[in-house]
């Protein structure tokens, strides 16, 4: 490997590190519980609980499943090693949400978190049944910039070069396919507008 090909390896995985979905999920929920909350402390309360409970105790949970070598990264990226952290991940989601409906949470935030359930359970429906492994730093990225550009402002269109930038990172790195990361981020438009819609958003 060149000099210049090590500098782009290193670019693509300091990219897929900090555009991670684990990551994404804090700055994003954070943003739209303040956003729509009638008190700023509702708002951080509500992200914090996002953050915990759909970040922060699946990827204790894939991290510790990583060090006991049951799995071989923290990006699961063995596609027969996925369920087991699929379904622990959508079940502490299905938690979240129940929780979020007892704070009453705004509605806008119910319907960005219930599309991000929805779009984990059809990546594991085409994990598991159609034995593919699609991008899910690409449905992390693509869900982040159209909620925000859909809830917040349409400024955030323009953070769509970020999509690219994640795409290509995930095939520098060896990842994932090119087709593998557009079906990522066409999932994650598809289920966006599609829930948005359905919650009349």
């Amino acid at each position: 490997m060149t000099s210049e090909q090590s500098a782009a390896y290193r670019l693509a995985y300091l990219v897929s590190f900090l555009l991670h979905p684990f990551v994404l999920i804090v700055p994003l929920f954070m943003i739209i519980s303040i956003r729509f909350a009638t008190h700023v402390y509702e708002g951080v309360l509500c992200g914090i609980v996002v953050s915990l409970g759909a970040a922060g105790a699946p990827f204790a949970f894939i991290r510790r499943g990583v060090a006991r070598g049951r799995w071989s990264d923290h990006d699961i990226s063995r596609r027969d090693q996925r369920l087991i952290p699929f379904l622990y991940t959508i079940a502490c989601m299905v938690c979240v949400f129940a929780f979020l409906l007892l704070l009453e949470a705004p509605i806008e935030l119910l319907a960005t978190f219930a599309g991000m359930v929805c779009v984990v359970a059809a990546a594991l429906l085409v994990t598991q049944l159609a034995r593919w492994k699609i991008s899910l730093h690409l449905i992390g990225i693509t869900g982040t910039v159209l909620t925000l550009a859909l809830l917040v402002s349409p400024i955030f269109y323009w953070c769509a070069p970020l999509i690219v930038l994640v795409g290509w990172a995930r095939w520098r790195v060896g990842a994932h396919t090119p087709w593998q990361a557009v079906a990522g981020a066409s999932m994650a438009a598809a289920v966006t507008f599609l829930v948005y819609r359905l919650f009349g958003l």
